[in-house]
């Protein structure tokens, strides 16, 4: 452990095994010339002179070997690491974590989680999780020279508060995906659904997806490239769905199979559609109930042979405003009876392979917008061109402490977060540019989808 001392720079191991391993170097060198000067061995002294020189370039050897291991085998992740450190622990520039002489300095570790992101985290020794929480700035600042373009873009504490985790990214790299065909979207994998090339969504951690942005923002492209993978790995033999529920009657309305209300503004074909996707979720949670019976390990819902099963509900809100209040003899087909549907479905559908898309074109609060409760349940959130005050009807404030909220967003920029282990905090990423017909290209997948198999 080291303990902070004011005027001694910060120096890493490494360092020191370089500077070991090039004054061995030296020390080889000066008794090889001191040979070659005392060519007739005036003192006697060569022999001695001789194995001192071999014992230095042994030691010379083993020490820039070693040296050369970390560096190649630290890599980015050591650079990195050092470069924090050195901002948090060299006096010279200015200790802004306030150590007092022999202080004890918190451990920092660095990993490396993709190519062009880092993970650097802080232990909460001789300084509290609330105060290593107020030095974004600085670790971004800290990391300069050749990885200057790196920021820190979200910071978290475990919840025992014993560390504090900032995630590290390359604010520069241009990680967006460009296809020209749907088939640029399939991934290898139907629990995977891609979005650029290091960010995915995975539908075997995470649950329902939130998607709220204003007109165009680029909600409903980036939402139409989800199904688009989706809809490339086909129907199961257990009922799974892709359905697209369009109240405004909007562009989506001329996609096949999409479900949209009565001419009179009448929903009850919508909510008719709902209970359908809630029986099969049902049944197939029962298969899967079944299997894991027979097995007696739990059987999920991949494992069974079941592809994912989606329920896109294109602007919620305008959807919302169209269902008519609870009345006798109605069936069910009324507010209280969809709002408990969705309900069942987000909370209960994950399970199943069943998921839901939300749409809402604002992320305002309960009555104007999507419950709190649903907005929780709802695992996957993702806001486009965002702005500061839909963002904290979002996330926390905590979660949104290190992102860049002062940016300007165009279409298809969002805020991304995801309960994948990765994506825990929001981040920025861009959705994929599709350099096709993307409409006609999801109507002519959703009739690939429901055509009969020969």
């Amino acid at each position: 452990m080291m303990h902070y001392k004011r005027g001694r720079p910060y120096i890493s191991p490494s360092a020191w095994i370089l500077a070991a391993g090039g004054f061995s170097l030296f020390i080889s060198v000066f008794f090889k010339l001191v040979i070659i000067i005392n060519r007739s061995d005036v003192f006697g002294m060569n022999l001695f002179f001789g194995k001192a020189s071999a014992i230095s370039m042994a030691m010379a050897a083993v020490l820039l070997t070693v040296w050369l291991a970390l560096y190649v085998i630290g890599g980015d992740r050591k650079r990195i690491e050092y470069c924090v450190k050195k901002r948090l622990f060299d006096s010279r520039y200015g200790n802004p974590l306030g150590f007092q002489e022999g202080e004890l300095l918190p451990p920092v570790k660095c990993r490396k989680i993709k190519s062009t992101t880092f993970d650097i985290t802080i232990a909460a020794v001789s300084r509290t999780v609330e105060d290593l929480l107020q030095i974004a700035p600085v670790i971004s600042s800290s990391i300069n020279g050749r990885y200057r373009q790196y920021a820190a873009i979200s910071s978290e504490a475990d919840e025992a508060f014993n560390w504090v985790k900032y995630r590290i990214v390359d604010v520069l790299a241009d990680k967006s995906l460009t296809v020209d065909s749907a088939e640029g979207l399939k991934s290898l994998d139907k629990t995977i659904i891609p979005i650029d090339t290091e960010t995915f969504i995975d539908l075997k951690t995470s649950g329902s997806i939130l998607v709220a942005g204003k007109t165009r923002s680029g909600k409903t492209t980036g939402i139409i490239a989800i199904l688009l993978s989706v809809l490339q790995h086909g129907r199961d033999g257990h009922d799974s769905n892709v359905i697209i529920i369009d109240p405004k009657l909007a562009e989506l309305s001329g996609i096949p199979r999409t479900m949209t209300v009565n001419p009179n503004g009448d929903a009850e074909p919508v909510m008719a559609k709902m209970k359908e996707f809630e029986d099969t979720m049902r049944t197939r949670q029962a298969v899967l109930n079944r299997l894991s019976k027979e097995t007696g390990n739990a059987v999920k819902w991949w494992d069974a042979g079941m592809n994912p099963s989606f329920l896109f509900i294109d602007e919620y809100v305008a959807l919302k405003c169209l269902i008519r209040k609870p009345a006798k003899g109605d069936g069910g087909f009324n507010l209280a009876g969809f709002e408990n549907s969705l309900k069942r479905i987000i909370t209960m559908g994950a399970s199943a392979g069943c998921f839901a898309i939300i749409s809402i074109a604002e992320a305002s609060v309960e009555e104007g917008g999507l419950p709190s409760m649903l907005k929780s349940a709802m695992t996957t959130k993702i806001l486009f061109k965002p702005t500061v005050e839909e963002a904290r009807l979002i996330w926390n404030s905590e979660r949104l402490r290190c992102l860049n909220l002062g940016r300007a967003y165009g279409a298809g920029d969002c805020w991304f977060s995801s309960t994948d282990g990765v994506h825990d905090m929001p981040c920025y990423l861009h959705f994929p540019y599709m350099e096709f017909e993307v409409y006609a290209e999801l109507g002519r997948l959703v009739n690939e989808y429901y055509a009969p198999k020969e």
